[in-house]
C-alpha cells in the first residue's frame, strides 16, 4: 500500500511539473524557506523567509551596520538576536544571499579546523565576533551595483544561481554552482543519499580516506534534475538557535557514499553535528526522490 501511495504521489508531482513549470527548466525558484522537519505543516519546519527588505523590516528584522563593507556584499538584516540567520538583501532591497553566524565563543580548533577553512569568514554580528558562512543567490557583483528591481522576482524567482563564499573576497572568491545536477559531473560534488522531503544531497569531494577537518561546511540539494536548495554542516552541536537540525549518528553515516571513516569518533567527540537546510522550492511534490 505504501508503495501504490508514493507511485501515485510522483505521478501527480510530474502531471504538476508539467503544468506548472515544464521538465525542462526543473522547479521554479519561488520561495525562500529554511529548517527541515519531520512535520513540513508545523510552523517551526521550512520557515518562510522575506523576499524584499521592506518585507523583513516590517517583519522585525534589523539592518546590520555596514553594508558593502567589502569582506560582504549587500544589506544584511537579523530577526532576533539570531546570528544563524543573517538575510541579504540588494541595492534595490530584492532578496540576494544569506549567512549562519557562529559566535566564537562556541568555536574550537580542537575537533575541526575552524580557523583553516576559507568557508569561515570572521566578523562582528550584533557586537559579538563570530564566524560566519556565506552564500549569494545572485551573481555577487551585481549586489552592490545594479542590484534587481522586486518585480524581478516574479520572473527570476528567489535567485539566478547559487554562489558559495570561499574566502574574503565576495567577488573573486565566491564559487558558483552548477545549476543543474547534470553539470556536477565535471566538479568535485559527489553524490549522498536522496531522502523524501530533504531531496538529492550532494557533499563535497567525498572520501572514506578524508581527514574531517577538511568536510566542507556546505552541501547541496537536486531535485527533479536542477538545484533547488543547499545547506550548512558543522562539525559540533551548536545548540543556541531554533533554526538548525541535529541529525543523529545514523543519519549522519547513512547521507554520504562512501562514509569517510573519521565521521564516526569525530561525531562522538564532538557530541554531533549541526545541519541547517535551505530551499529555492519546497513543494512537497518535487522534494519526492
Amino acid at each position: 500500500m505504501n508503495y501504490l501511495i508514493l507511485v501515485v504521489l510522483v505521478c501527480i508531482g510530474e502531471l504538476h511539473g508539467l503544468l506548472f513549470g515544464g521538465s525542462n527548466k526543473g522547479p521554479a525558484w519561488d520561495t525562500f524557506r529554511m529548517t527541515w522537519g519531520p512535520n513540513p505543516l508545523s510552523s517551526q519546519y521550512f520557515v518562510k523567509q522575506p523576499l524584499t527588505l521592506n518585507e523583513a523590516l516590517n517583519n522585525g528584522f534589523i539592518e546590520i551596520p555596514g553594508q558593502c563593507n567589502g569582506l560582504f556584499l549587500g544589506q544584511r538584516l537579523v530577526k532576533n538576536d539570531d546570528p544563524a540567520v543573517i538575510l541579504i538583501y540588494d541595492k534595490q532591497g530584492t532578496i540576494a544571499g544569506m549567512q549562519l553566524a557562529v559566535p566564537d565563543v562556541f568555536i574550537s580548533d580542537t575537533h575541526y579546523k575552524f580557523s583553516t577553512q576559507k568557508m569561515f569568514n570572521r566578523d562582528q554580528v550584533l557586537g559579538i565576533d563570530a564566524h560566519l558562512l556565506t552564500a549569494y543567490f545572485v551573481n555577487p557583483l551585481t549586489i552592490c551595483s545594479t542590484g534587481r528591481d522586486p518585480s524581478s522576482l516574479k520572473h527570476e524567482g528567489t535567485g539566478t544561481g547559487l554562489w558559495l563564499q570561499n574566502g574574503t573576497d565576495p567577488i573573486r572568491d565566491s564559487i558558483q554552482i552548477p545549476l543543474f545536477e547534470s553539470d556536477l559531473s565535471q566538479t568535485k560534488w559527489d553524490k549522498g543519499l536522496c531522502f523524501p522531503s530533504m531531496g538529492k544531497h550532494y557533499w563535497y569531494d567525498n572520501r572514506a580516506d578524508m581527514n574531517c577537518d577538511e568536510i566542507f561546511p556546505s552541501f547541496l540539494l537536486y531535485n527533479k534534475g536542477k538545484l533547488t536548495g543547499f545547506g550548512w554542516t558543522l562539525i559540533g552541536k551548536f545548540e543556541y538557535t531554533k533554526r538548525t537540525e541535529f541529525p543523529s549518528l545514523a543519519t549522519v553515516l547513512a547521507f554520504r557514499d562512501p562514509v569517510p571513516t573519521c565521521l564516526k569518533q569525530k561525531y562522538q567527540e564532538t557530541g554531533g553535528f549541526t545541519t541547517m537546510h535551505l530551499y529555492f522550492n519546497a513543494d512537497t511534490m518535487n522534494l519526492l526522490c
